[in-house]
């Protein structure tokens, strides 16, 4: 489990970070649900801070429902811009974030 939540914690700084950095592919994706390059550069500096709000265990699951979300946008504009194979690929990354969002991932120590 420790496994894929390092996956999530990656996969949302960098996605994040690739937005930010306003890569002009991630802008034409983007473009496809009506976000300027601004605003996708925003919805990156959000996914890149719910990535790292999950390193704090009592913002863990809080971040891992905003990742859900933004991660279902994110597949929406794939889908809209035409990318189904790569849309499709992330809709893993939303099923990652369930694990997290429950509580049971990262595990938890056992009880002494």
């Amino acid at each position: 489990m420790w496994i894929v939540f390092g996956v999530l914690v990656l996969l949302s700084v960098s996605t994040g970070a690739v937005k930010i950095f306003g890569l002009p592919a991630d802008i034409e994706v983007f473009a496809a649900l009506g976000f300027s390059a601004g605003m996708t550069a925003a919805f990156g500096a959000v996914q890149l801070a719910l990535g790292l709000a999950l390193l704090h265990p009592k913002a863990r699951r809080g971040a891992a429902v905003g990742l859900a979300v933004s991660f279902a946008v994110a597949t929406a504009a794939l889908f809209a811009a035409g990318i189904h194979p790569f849309s499709y690929l992330s809709l893993l990354f939303i099923v990652l974030t369930v694990p997290v969002a429950t509580g049971g991932c990262p595990p938890r120590p056992a009880a002494a």
